[in-house]
């Protein structure tokens, strides 16, 4: 899921449910946004490129077609521990329903990863209808 995407459905959600209160509004629009940080971390420490930049440039070329020629390195998956939802919700839900005000963090978050998760099923199933 691409940056853009999980802001814009972030703040609509946001909006939606906290039409009134916009500190909880940006809440929920931050959480569901930079639980991406992680794979900025990972790219960094893998890279050893610091740079938001050098992220950015990667990110742009690392999910196209390797042609002749083309030495760029490739990273791997940059997904951590936070990207594995059955074992950050739960946890996150529960510590939401005792702190309510935890619970627009929760939401975002969730949306995230349920973003993520649909996206990781339709293109799983588009690559293996092209595949075969």
């Amino acid at each position: 899921m691409q940056l853009h995407t999980h802001l814009w459905s972030s703040a609509l959600l946001s909006l939606t449910i906290y039409p009134g209160q916009p500190g909880k509004a940006t809440l929920t629009t931050l959480s569901g946004v930079l639980v991406d940080l992680d794979h900025l971390v990972l790219y960094m420490v893998r890279s050893g490129d610091w740079s938001i930049v050098g992220a950015l440039c990667y990110n742009r070329y690392r999910h196209q077609k390797r042609v002749p020629g083309d030495t760029r390195p490739r990273y791997g998956p940059l997904r951590s521990w936070v990207h594995q939802p059955l074992l950050i919700l739960p946890p996150l839900w529960w510590l939401a329903r005792r702190y309510r005000a935890l619970q627009p963090v929760a939401l975002g978050v969730t949306l995230h990863l349920t973003l993520d998760g649909i996206a990781s099923v339709l293109l799983r199933s588009c690559w293996s209808a092209v595949r075969s």
